[in-house]
């Protein structure tokens, strides 16, 4: 290794899905990569319900046989269960119902340490070069133009590498962003979340759900519930281990007290289902906190730059949307950037290719999100996922958009199918 500079095609800050998924495509590709991770991994990280929409983003990378390999429990659908009303009345949407729009009509729930482990051992098996505790301390700008990075081992001086191309994918640390002032927070979805694991929960008996013979070994559904002030995820992981989050609505949460445990606790305690099924059960990590989860980044990109991942936006957590969008980030990313190299311009009117792109499945998701804190706003019990239990075109759509098939459905067109004007929820 060179101490003085280096020179690279690309340069990645950041080994999470997005800065792994660029950098795998890129290698893939014959492209010389290099990918900076602050951390060691593995190493603890939220997101841990994934999509179906996910696959043909894994089939691209060539992810699929160590994700089966894993043996993660196989998630099936998503479960919502609306402001403790009987468990008879929840909406149970699996993907299952409609595979003909998704390569494979089911994903998992994975430990983000592993997950995210495997994605970088991939990046570095398909030739690039990947170093662990590593902190990029600053962009290298000539001019309006990224033209590398200033980087070295945590606790040692830094030194140029440069790059035609520079990917942030630093996650929320957003570094270009808040470099050039271009970081968003969304006041209307002003949320925290505070989230842990626990052992020995309840598990969905998967037989209760849907018929036996499209059950499936490990089968499990992610569970939502609404509460007042916000909801509540419990997610099934291996080892007889469940993540189980609050997010609250950052007023509301402190009216549950100081602390994040006390809040949490509370949270919990509000939501009859959730309280039994972690009654005797044993905490197993410390409390988690984020606050000001959502963010929609100005710009994506710039001369020789992108932002991948969650170093563009951070999408709140309850359609689980965050890998898929992520790791759908840098596969359009490397696409584009691709692109750029054959015709030798990295300017940012070429790259906008790849925001034009990564905007469209984000806007959908976003629309459904505002429409989901409106029906908490409202705890409105005649709403439209509700409703997706009696109204089949209503089903299809959800399951379709839900799963991760935001290019195949949107949220005006849910809307249309729940009969529902536009502007009877919060839409954007």
């Amino acid at each position: 290794m060179q101490t003085d500079s280096e020179r690279f095609d690309v340069a990645i800050i950041g080994g999470g899905p997005g800065g792994s998924s660029t950098a795998t495509m890129l290698a893939k590709a014959g492209k010389r990569v290099v990918v900076f991770e602050r951390e060691k991994f593995p190493r603890f990280h939220i997101g841990e319900s994934l999509l179906p929409g996910g696959w043909e983003l894994w089939t691209r990378l060539g992810l699929g046989p160590k994700l089966e390999a894993e043996n993660f429990p196989v998630k099936q659908g998503i479960n919502f269960g609306m402001f403790n009303a009987p468990p008879e009345t929840d909406t149970v949407l699996l993907t299952a119902e409609y595979p003909m729009f998704f390569d494979r009509s089911y994903a998992f729930h994975v430990e983000r340490a592993r997950f995210d482990e495997i994605m970088l051992e991939h990046a570095r098996e398909h030739g690039a070069d990947t170093r662990q505790e590593w902190t990029v301390h600053e962009v290298l700008f000539e001019g309006d133009t990224a033209v590398g990075v200033m980087a070295g081992p945590n606790g040692q001086p830094p030194h140029p590498v440069y790059a035609k191309v520079v990917v942030d994918a630093s996650g929320r640390d957003c570094l270009l962003a808040r470099k050039l002032g271009w970081r968003n927070p969304d006041p209307e979805l002003n949320k925290i979340a505070h989230f842990t694991h626990f052992h020995g929960g309840w598990r969905r008996d998967p037989d209760s759900i849907m018929p036996k013979d499209a059950v499936m070994p490990t089968s499990t559904t992610t569970d939502i519930h609404a509460i007042e002030g916000g909801w509540i995820w419990y997610i099934p992981l291996r080892n007889d281990i469940v993540s189980v989050g609050a997010v609250l609505d950052a007023r509301f949460a402190k009216t549950l007290g100081e602390s994040p445990q006390e809040r949490f606790e509370k949270a919990v305690a509000s939501c009859v289902q959730v309280r039994g099924w972690l009654a005797g059960t044993e905490q197993t990590m410390e409390m988690h906190t984020i606050a000001n989860i959502s963010y929609l980044n100005d710009c994506f990109v710039g001369n020789g730059f992108v932002l991948v991942g969650d170093a563009s936006m951070f999408i709140d957590p309850i359609f689980s949307a965050g890998v898929t969008i992520a790791t759908r980030g840098g596969v359009y990313a490397s696409d584009t950037i691709l692109e750029c190299f054959a015709a030798n311009d990295f300017s940012a009117e070429r790259l906008k290719a790849y925001e034009t792109r990564i905007r469209l499945p984000m806007s959908r998701i976003f629309k459904m999100i505002y429409n989901w804190y409106r029906i908490l706003e409202r705890q409105d019990a005649n709403n439209i996922i509700s409703r997706a239990r009696n109204i089949p075109m209503l089903r299809d759509r959800f399951i379709t958009l839900l799963s991760g098939g935001y290019e195949k459905v949107d949220m005006e067109q849910i809307m249309a199918a729940a009969d529902e004007a536009d502007d009877s929820y919060l839409l954007r």
